[in-house]
């Protein structure tokens, strides 16, 4: 993530001058001149709506992020541990813009704690960090049950569900879940399977082909996940069964290995390391 990315820049830039050009179009049109002085009351509301999150970031990134979160970082994320310190510095970026920009809440009066906070931004920050363009979609209130939950989603210490995304909705993580998940990397990792359905997402819905990937590529891509599926279903691959439930649930699956268990995943299965490290613009094999 960027203070502004460019594709918003431009966008905004555009919009502003086609405003500009209207309201003086409009003030020759109707022969009154002084309508073009309103140009620049009006401009200055647009970039103040406009440049809202920019001017937030801006003033975000002057601050070091609190020791206690880098803390959590350290101990509880592996990732995080291997990067340079400019690396660092990156990721604790956009940790805080993660934090800033979206809302968080406990379900059955759990408590969000800091160390929830961190670890659930950790996720973001680890799927997008090599791509600073990157930007989640806005707009799910993160939900973090203290266990896991039924498909009613009431609280239940035997419920079926660690985490869910939904498309028009909330993306719902259990406590339990996301604290094992990076204390533990062994390919479970539910909130990087959650961010990934997010990456996944269009028109509300998970299709395994990521919204950011080249739609020229999308062919081969629905082809090797295919292939890979297969191999789940014959039990010769090292993703577990439930990446053959669908394309989504392959993508996010095959998320959780590529970052949680890089080197066993490059060697078993290179084509789709490969395609998910050209994807991401990482290769965290190397790193570890």
């Amino acid at each position: 993530m960027r203070t502004i990315a460019r594709s918003d820049l431009f966008f905004h830039t555009a919009c502003a001058g086609l405003l500009a050009f209207s309201i003086v179009a409009l003030s020759i049109a109707s022969l009154h001149p002084a309508w073009g002085l309103l140009a620049v009351p009006a401009l200055a509301v647009y970039a103040s709506l406009a440049l809202r999150r920019p001017l937030r970031r801006m003033r975000l990134v002057k601050q070091p992020i609190p020791s206690a979160w880098r803390e959590v970082l350290l101990r509880e994320v592996r990732f995080y541990r291997g990067l340079d310190l400019n690396e660092r510095q990156r990721f604790e970026r956009n940790v805080r813009y993660f934090l800033a920009e979206q809302r968080i809440e406990g379900v059955e009066g759990l408590e969000i704690t800091d160390e929830i906070r961190v670890l659930i931004a950790a996720a973001p920050a680890v799927l997008i960090h090599g791509q600073p363009e990157w930007e989640l979609p806005r707009g799910h209130t993160i939900l973090v049950y203290p266990g896991s939950f039924d498909e009613k989603f009431r609280y239940t210490r035997h419920g079926p569900f660690l985490g869910q995304m939904h498309g028009q909705g909330p993306l719902i993580l259990s406590r339990e879940a996301l604290l094992e998940g990076w204390r533990a990397p062994g390919g479970d990792n539910v909130a990087l399977h959650e961010f990934a359905h997010l990456l996944d997402m269009r028109c509300a819905r998970a299709t395994g082909i990521p919204r950011m990937l080249n739609p020229v590529a999308a062919g081969a891509w629905l082809g090797l996940i295919h292939r890979e599926m297969m191999k789940v279903a014959q039990h010769r691959s090292m993703l577990r069964a439930y990446a053959a439930e669908n394309e989504a649930e392959f993508f996010a699956v095959a998320v959780e290995h590529f970052f949680e268990r890089p080197v066993e995943l490059k060697a078993r299965h290179p084509e789709l390391y490969g395609a998910l490290s050209q994807f991401f613009n990482q290769d965290p094999a190397e790193r570890q």
